[in-house]
């Protein structure tokens, strides 16, 4: 590995399991520090057991009024700093949206939207002194329309829209507004919906031949966030196995 992060910082939401741990471990290993932010300790603890020195768990739910700010705060009082802000904690459920409770619509609304634009904007002048970035983790459910899905993609879309607007807008500061939309990846919130024949059914959409893992998802956020993509600015990277072509 790198030492390409080496005195940054990166703060990563949902860094507790699949994907957000595994873009948490990838940026301590090329030598950042790393706050991860999830609502369960336990599983952030265990996310960053092999990095205690440089790691910080923040227990926090990102859907909540007012804890963008304490988040930041607490990140920025720990290591003096922030450089990457990974926006990747999300709500998702196949729910045919006849069914959704108003309860369940704004909750995925908080989490999905609402988290990643507070966080930006509690994080925005502590990207702007260091140039900083923000990767948005999105989905290719935004492009591939199917029932169950509205209000996930729906959600996911506007993230988008919103990565693509503020790097017009922060762009004058230097700071990079970019995401990644990951197609069917095996993770703990996605897999135990799997069925063996839709298995079989996503798989064959897929040139590759074979569902996603969240080691195929991080190295492209970590490029994202690094020099070699300093001119990439409001740009959505699938990163599906071709199933977006």
């Amino acid at each position: 590995m790198t030492e390409r992060f080496a005195g940054m910082v990166a703060a990563v939401t949902g860094g507790g399991s699949g994907i957000g741990r595994e873009i948490a471990h990838r940026f301590a290993a090329e030598g950042a520090s790393v706050a991860v932010i999830g609502r369960r300790a336990e599983p952030l603890a265990e996310s960053v057991a092999p990095y205690p020195d440089r790691a910080l768990t923040v227990t926090a739910d990102v859907a909540e009024v007012g804890a963008a700010a304490t988040i930041v705060a607490e990140i920025v009082e720990r290591f003096g700093r922030l450089d990457v802000l990974v926006n990747n904690a999300a709500r998702w459920h196949d729910r045919p949206v006849e069914d959704e409770s108003d309860e369940s619509i704004v909750s995925s609304l908080m989490i999905n939207q609402f988290g990643p634009l507070a966080l930006t904007r509690e994080s925005i002048p502590h990207l702007r002194e260091v140039r900083g970035c923000i990767v948005n983790v999105s989905s290719t459910g935004t492009r591939v329309p199917l029932p169950g899905n509205a209000v996930y993609a729906g959600t996911k879309a506007a993230l988008e829209q919103m990565t693509r607007n503020l790097a017009v807008e922060l762009g004058r500061d230097g700071i990079r507004v970019n995401a990644v939309a990951p197609g069917a990846t095996e993770t703990e919130m996605f897999t135990p919906t799997l069925t063996p024949e839709r298995e079989r059914a996503i798989v064959k959409q897929i040139p590759l031949g074979r569902l996603g893992v969240p080691s195929d998802i991080a190295p492209v956020v970590l490029f994202l966030a690094s020099d070699d993509a300093a001119w990439v600015t409001g740009q959505t990277i699938q990163v599906a196995g071709g199933q977006m072509l």
